[in-house]
This record gives structure tokens, sequence and C-alpha cells, in this order.
């Protein structure tokens, strides 16, 4: 008797009770091609990642990963089933929340009979994220997942330091598209080799999602943060492999803080339709000559704040490239010794520089407006440009600079501003 099956499992319904806990088991179950329908009879256990060790079965019989002696009635319609394992009420035992603290992944297995071919195991066991993690998340309490690049392990569930993640895309991979809480991701020091990608996470107003490393970092300290997430696999070339060093796309309320950006071939920090805000980070060696690369990349309707961020020795359009309708704020913020400029602003961005800021020895201009764009030098700004190949400030294609007497220019080779096509100084 063979019985083909497609298991669906549903981590999405979490039930507490004390320090017990449920959770929602979807499936379909095929008997020889045809779905069944009918009172099904089921033996659950939860597994060690190799299968050989039993944490928990529905009587609590099962030993070394084999199958319980006792059985659930559950009514099947259409070959669909749904079971609520852990539920005592069904004469299951209890699951106490502890069993998800096992250090290594752990998985559902699932024997059933149709009441007239016996018990047949049903494959694959399904691996279980971690219900404790899902209860914190579907909650409005902050919480913190920690990630550790030496000691840390994906499988943990990343909830204190001793059960850390071994990846930060590990922790951003737990986390569900809405969050109604504060949420951090606290990653220790150490060179994280990935390019982390956040897609489609929304935070309520008001509230975070932070990846945050080294926060004590800042331009002013020297050296480079002490949590740096690279493009390249080995220190010796510096040989580029991955695009970028974080990715954010249509994101909400997210926040970056202390990081080394380096070696990617395109961009160190890239986002794109959202809110963001970046503190204390640092893009460095990132792009190639040529392209509309950048060591911070802002594009297509976002708002992006920078505090106390530097950029050097990247290639493409700039240490920091804004486009396409995007709003910053630049507040203590250095860029320097890139290949092209320090700021390119263009096709209708805002940017306010605030507090201070330097942008300088830039192989063309300090900063640039592009098409249609603008930037304003508040009251409360004091910076320098100098020493830039080509302009301190260049202003093109009906754009505007306001307040640039806000800066002190020293040794911009071709002059310190200059507005064209129906631009404007003021």
């Amino acid at each position: 008797m063979i019985i083909g099956v497609l298991i669906l499992l549903n981590m999405g319904s979490v039930i507490y009770c004390q320090d017990n806990v449920m959770f929602n088991y979807q499936g379909r179950v095929k008997v020889q091609g045809s779905a069944f329908t009918g009172t099904g009879n089921f033996k659950f256990a939860i597994v060690n990642n190799a299968g050989d060790e039993s944490l928990w079965s529905n009587d609590g019989t099962s030993a070394g990963g084999g199958e319980p002696s006792a059985s659930i009635a559950i009514t099947v319609t259409d070959g669909i089933f749904n079971a609520m394992v852990g539920d005592t009420g069904l004469g299951m035992a209890a699951i106490n929340r502890t069993v998800f603290n096992h250090p290594s992944q752990i998985k559902l297995r699932t024997w059933f009979s149709d009441g007239t071919h016996g018990f047949q195991q049903l494959l694959p066991d399904q691996k279980l994220v971690n219900v404790e993690l899902l209860g914190i998340i579907s909650g409005s309490t902050d919480f913190t997942i920690y990630v550790d690049g030496s000691t840390g392990d994906d499988e943990n569930n990343g909830l204190s330091p001793s059960k850390a993640k071994n990846t930060i895309q590990a922790a951003v991979d737990v986390l569900p598209e809405r969050l109604n809480c504060n949420v951090t991701i606290d990653i220790a020091n150490g060179v994280y080799r990935e390019c982390v990608k956040i897609h489609g996470i929304s935070v309520m107003s008001g509230k975070y999602l932070k990846l945050v490393g080294d926060d004590s970092w800042f331009p002013t300290s020297g050296g480079d943060p002490a949590v740096r997430i690279t493009g390249c696999d080995e220190d010796i070339s510096h040989t580029k492999i991955r695009d970028a060093s974080i990715i954010i796309q249509n994101c909400a309320n997210i926040w970056i803080q202390g990081f080394l950006f380096d070696y990617t071939t395109q961009y160190g920090l890239f986002m794109t339709d959202g809110s963001y805000i970046v503190k204390n980070c640092k893009a460095a060696n990132t792009g190639e000559t040529g392209g509309y690369y950048g060591g911070f990349v802002v594009r297509t309707n976002s708002k992006a704040d920078f505090y106390d961020c530097m950029a050097t020795l990247n290639k493409g359009a700039g240490g920091f490239y804004l486009r396409e309708n995007s709003y910053s704020q630049m507040a203590n913020c250095v860029s320097y010794d890139n290949d092209q400029n320090g700021i390119y602003v263009d096709t209708f961005c805002h940017v306010f520089f605030r507090v201070t800021g330097k942008y300088s020895n830039n192989d063309y201009s300090g900063i640039v407006c592009g098409a249609h764009a603008w930037i304003w030098f508040y009251s409360d700004y004091t910076g320098e440009i100098k020493d830039n190949k080509n302009y301190g400030i260049r202003v093109r294609f009906q754009s505007f600079c306001m307040n640039d007497s806000r800066n002190s220019y020293l040794n911009n080779t071709l002059g310190n501003t200059f507005a064209e096509y129906d631009s404007y100084l003021w």
C-alpha cells in the first residue's frame, strides 16, 4: 500500500497556555493517488534534526524518533486535515515550550493510517520554526534577536546571546511582513560575508526594525566600525563577489546602525521604495568605475536620513547617491576620495544638510545636483568642501542650491560653485 502525501505546515496559529504551546498543522493525504475522506488516524512526534532523538510525542511513548503507541483520530475531507498539535483536549500530551530551545533544528514527524492498511510514516519530516519566537512577534512587546558570526548557529532561536544566530540574514528571515513593536537585531563584532536582503517588512508608525552593530563608531573615531558586512570572501586580494552588503526594498521604518560596508561590486547599502534611518555607518571600496553605483544609494520614492556616516574610496556615481523622487537629511556626514562625487543628487530628489559635513578630495565634484534636484544647507550647518578635482558644488538641469555659503571652499580645481542649464545657486 502506497500513500502519496503532500504536507503543509502552518505555524501562523500559535496558542500559549502557561509554559505549554500548541500549533496548527495542516496537510493533505492521498491513498493510492486519491484524496482520502473519512476519519484518519495520526501519530505525531517532535524529533531532532537527525531524526534519532524524540523530544515529544502525542502519547509520550516515542523513543529514538520511533512511532508512538497511541493515535489521534482526525477528520479528513478531500484529503485535507487540520490538527492542533499539542492539544490536550484531543488526548495529546502537552508540549512544553522548552522543546523549542533544542540546539539543533527540530522537526515534526507524522504517521497516518486510513484504518485499513496500517500506519505509514509521512515523508519528509517537517521543519519547525521557533514557536516561542513566533509568539513574541505576533504581540506588541519589544524584543531582540542576537547574531554572532563566531559562536552563533542559524538553527538557534536567537533570543539570547547564548542562542545567537550565525548570520544576519537568518535573523531577518524569521520576521513577518508586519511588525507592531520595536525589534532589534543585535549583531556581535566581527566580519559577515553575506549580502543581507530585507524585503517587504513594514513596522508600525513610531516603531522600528533596527539592525545594530558597532554603534559607538563615528566618522571622527578613526578606523572602521567593528561590525563589517563585506562583498569579498578573502582579505588579501579583496575580490568582489557580492553586489551589496545590505539591500532593502519596499520597507517602512528600518534603522541601520554601526556597520562597515566594503568591497562589493555595486553598492554598500542600497535602499529603495521605503523609509529608512542610517547612523554611524561607513561605506568604502564599493562599486566599479562607471554605472550608477555608490557607497550609500537611495532610490525611488524613499525617505532616508543619514547621521554620522562616512563614504570613501567608492566607485560609480558617488559616495552617496540619491535619485528618483527621494528625500534625505544629512547630518555630520563625510564623503571623500571617491572616484566621482562626494554626493550625487538626481531626478527630483531633495537633500537637507544639517549640523556639519565634509565633501572633499573627490575625483569629480564634492556635491552634484543632476536633473531637477534641490539641496538646502540649514542655518545650523557649517561645512567644508575642498580639493575636489572638478567643482565644489555643481548644479545642473533646472536644479537648485540654497545657502551654499554655509560651506567653506578651498582648492576646488574648476571652481567652488557652478550652475548651468537653468539652475540656481541662492
